[in-house]
């Protein structure tokens, strides 16, 4: 880097702690001014709410209104955010965020029209966190956030999708002990009842089953097979969706795609400056890369389960 590239580069003015606190003010400012409901989810406001044991998160994490989430980011974009470049992969469960940047501040900003875990309606799942909202105290500003244990429900649903992590295991006990014995008896009814509407029962039964409280099977076959499939694969990225995109798909399709999974075009390597494309051997370095890890996750996950056959015969009639 040049002596004037160095002065040209963003200086960052604040620290990420204090960056975390200041884009929740943003982000509620920017919802508030035009009429948006937003939410802060996860990081700050798990913290404050002593679901998990405090840490510095590397970006600050929002929900929004589903029925204003592209305006929403619109407006973000006027304020110098911008995506991240990467290219669009398949996701098992679909995306549910974006993530946006900005040079001169440490952290992303994690948007979120959904939350993984749950299967009901986006709207309907936002509707319901939004009844029951609250407001936390961010850089002198309120800041909307869900109750306690809508946030609480949040948190274990993050915290299950790992099923390898340490600190996500300890922090999906965290929430299990606040059920058992430090939530009052409404807390534990906010829990309940937002995973109930937002069909996110099945997927945290083992806690439905350490507080002894019935639950539904409110997921069906495809979304069983998609979760646990997932959370099997989470931590080797797209290898195991890519093939689980090009198994589901009709045989004229399944060329494209393999193409698709294959090979990264120079514009479509991961950065954060559009402005910047990549040389040709740092995308020969990425692409070298990505195939080695893609190799690995699919020799550690080639006996994932194949999907129902009621999943596979609904897609078969889908393509006749």
């Amino acid at each position: 880097m040049t002596p004037q590239d160095q002065l040209d580069k963003p200086r960052v003015l604040f620290s990420l702690p204090e960056a975390n606190e200041l884009a929740q003010a943003l982000l509620a400012h920017v919802g508030r001014e035009a009429g948006i409901r937003t939410l802060a989810i996860k990081g700050l406001v798990a913290d404050r709410y002593e679901l998990r044991s405090p840490r510095v998160a590397a970006d600050a994490d929002v929900m929004i209104d589903p029925a204003r989430f592209d305006e929403f980011c619109t407006l973000l974009t006027t304020r110098g955010w911008h995506l991240r470049v990467e290219r669009d992969v398949p996701s098992l469960l679909g995306p549910h965020s974006v993530t946006m940047i900005r040079g001169d501040w440490p952290n992303d900003l994690d948007v979120h029209v959904r939350f993984p875990g749950f299967f009901a309606d986006d709207q309907t799942i936002f509707d319901r966190l939004w009844r029951t909202h609250e407001q936390m105290h961010f850089a002198h500003t309120d800041v909307p956030v869900p109750s306690r244990g809508a946030s609480a429900v949040i948190a274990a649903l993050h915290a299950v999708r790992y099923s390898k992590s340490a600190r996500h295991s300890a922090e999906f006990e965290r929430v299990a002990q606040l059920l058992e014995g430090e939530f009052t008896e409404a807390e534990r009814s906010e829990f309940i009842d937002v995973a109930r509407v937002g069909r996110a029962q099945w997927v945290l039964r083992a806690l439905f089953e350490r507080i002894g409280h019935p639950h539904d099977v409110d997921a069906d076959a495809e979304q069983q097979y998609l979760w646990t499939t997932n959370r099997a694969t989470i931590e080797d990225g797209a290898a195991v969706s890519w093939l689980n995109e090009l198994r589901r798909a009709p045989l004229r399709r399944r060329p494209g795609i393999l193409f698709r999974a294959m090979w990264i075009s120079r514009a479509d390597i991961p950065r954060n400056d559009p402005s910047q494309t990549p040389t040709m051997a740092e995308a020969w370095q990425h692409r070298m890369l990505r195939w080695r890890r893609g190799a690995a996750a699919l020799f550690r996950y080639r006996r994932v389960s194949e999907p129902p056959r009621v999943v596979e015969r609904a897609k078969r009639d889908e393509t006749r």
